[in-house]
C-alpha cells in the first residue's frame, strides 16, 4: 500500500567536516550561506521571516544577473565563431 508521505532525507555530514550553515525549520546541513538562503526562500517560504525572505530575493537577483551575463557572453562567443569561420571560408574560398 502506498502512502502519501512526502519522503524524508537524512544528510550525514562526514565527522571531519561541519556544515557552514544550516536551516533553522528543518535543520539540513548547507555548505555555505548561499544555499541554504535559497533552501529557506524554496522550501520554507510560508514560515520565514521577512529579512530571510528579502535575502532569498536579493541572492535569487543576483543569480538571475549572472545567468543572464552568462546568455549573453555564450551568444556574443556563438556570433564571434560564426563570423570567424564565415570570413576565413570567404578567404579560402574566394582567393
Amino acid at each position: 500500500m502506498a502512502t502519501n508521505r512526502p519522503l524524508e532525507r537524512e544528510y550525514e555530514v562526514p565527522p571531519e567536516e561541519t556544515p557552514g550553515e544550516t536551516c533553522p525549520y528543518c535543520g539540513r546541513p548547507f555548505q555555505s550561506e548561499r544555499y541554504a538562503t535559497f533552501h529557506i526562500g524554496v522550501d520554507h517560504a510560508e514560515e520565514c521571516s521577512e529579512d530571510e525572505y528579502e535575502a532569498f530575493e536579493a541572492e535569487r537577483d543576483d543569480e538571475e544577473y549572472d545567468l543572464f551575463t552568462f546568455h549573453f557572453k555564450a551568444a556574443i562567443s556563438v556570433f564571434l565563431v560564426y563570423f570567424l569561420f564565415t570570413f576565413i571560408y570567404a578567404l579560402v574560398w574566394a582567393g
